[in-house]
């Protein structure tokens, strides 16, 4: 009878496997190509949104993650605390582990992550690349589209001052002000 149930399960997992691949395949692609995004950081993505046209935007995705800061209001006071940690705990801790990686200077998001780290130290930067992270993906979800660079306002190639970096901010031109 145990031998009889463990063939069940079996053939259950792999009936499993093999829808999972067949719905999730292309999703799971397109969110591996964020750099630092690899499968078990996006299948926690694609399981935790489940059903994307829930959220009106993506505010409220990162919202729903609980990586977006505390308000509290008062007449016309309005102040921001600490991330609020409400929703889901293994998408915020994957998606902290993905913005680790912007640490190093040849992530796309190095710059953001640079610019915030020397004025408000590592952990708030990366919780900052964290919920950008968050919005990216919902974005890449909704819309059905690949990871893209220029959506990001920053520019590729080796950039030298003292140090050599990959990427860097785009500069300001007259006419986009």
């Amino acid at each position: 009878m145990w031998r009889c149930a463990g063939e069940q399960v079996a053939t259950l997992d792999g009936e499993l496997a093999q829808q999972q691949r067949a719905w999730f395949a292309d999703p799971l692609r397109r969110l591996e190509t964020i750099p630092g995004v690899g499968p078990i950081v996006a299948a926690t993505a694609i399981a935790v949104f489940s059903d994307i046209t829930r959220f009106p935007d993506a505010k409220h995705a990162a919202s729903y993650a609980g990586i977006v800061p505390a308000t509290y209001q008062s007449g016309d006071r309005d102040a921001h605390g600490r991330i609020t940690k409400r929703g889901a705990a293994e998408l915020r801790a994957m998606l902290c582990q993905a913005a680790h990686h912007a640490s190093g200077p040849d992530h796309p998001l190095h710059p953001y992550f640079a610019q915030l780290c020397t004025r408000r130290g590592y952990k708030l930067a990366v919780i900052a690349v964290a919920h950008r992270l968050c919005r990216i993906m919902f974005a890449m979800l909704r819309d059905g589209r690949d990871f893209d660079l220029s959506k990001l306002a920053v520019e590729r190639g080796p950039f030298e001052r003292k140090v050599v970096r990959l990427y860097r901010r785009k500069r300001a031109t007259v006419a986009n002000r």
